[in-house]
């Protein structure tokens, strides 16, 4: 198994992450993992909140949304302050309202992840560079919101993928697996190909 960064992104009202983050930075994992936590503000009662649980865990890490210029979007600027924070090459998105459910969560999830490439074992690679779950969805918007949104995704990888052959169906996480991430993919692809960031940020940004 590899090295994992965990990517939460939160604004100062959504304190449910209160409850969630015991639960991720208790996880029983073989290698090495950390979260990192993006907030809308500098101040604010999710920096207060986030304060003793970075005492105690040397894996879990804050960042907040600076100034900006007016046409990029607050989104935008969340994922990529996320990547850049990452210090492991496999990132993990998930929804502040995530709940692991036990301390298993994170291997089970890089186990159904694994990809074997010759003998070199791996979470993504060149055959499978992103991973879309749904977790950022799941119970928050009914059938016909859900399917809108597959098909918005599909048409903006549909000429990426052409031109890497590579198999778009091969990137959607199976029933196992979809509502245990948002979205999954490798920092330096994210910081070297402007059209994967577009497409990470069309499936982050919903409705």
């Amino acid at each position: 198994m590899k090295n994992i960064t965990i990517i939460i992104i939160t604004d100062d009202d959504n304190l449910v992450l209160r409850d969630n983050l015991p639960g991720m930075l208790r996880q029983d994992y073989n290698s090495q993992y950390e979260i990192v936590v993006v907030r809308n503000t500098r101040r604010g009662e999710m920096t207060d909140l986030l304060e003793p649980f970075m005492q105690q865990h040397k894996n879990l890490h804050s960042t907040f949304l600076p100034d900006k210029p007016q046409y990029i979007t607050d989104e935008e600027v969340e994922i990529l302050l996320g990547a850049k924070a990452a210090q492991y090459d496999n990132i993990i998105v998930v929804p502040p309202d995530f709940n692991t459910g036990d301390d298993k969560w994170l291997e089970r999830l890089a186990e159904d992840m694994d990809i074997t490439n010759g003998e070199q074992h791996c979470l993504l690679n060149d055959a499978r560079p992103i991973l879309f779950g749904d977790a950022h969805l799941h119970g928050r918007f009914g059938f016909f919101k859900r399917r809108r949104h597959l098909k918005t995704v599909k048409k903006a990888l549909k000429k990426w993928c052409k031109e890497k052959d590579i198999s778009r169906k091969e990137l959607f996480a199976g029933k196992n697996t979809r509502h245990n991430l948002a979205i999954a993919f490798r920092k330096q692809d994210y910081m070297n190909d402007m059209t994967l960031r577009h497409i990470i940020q069309t499936h982050l940004i919903t409705f």
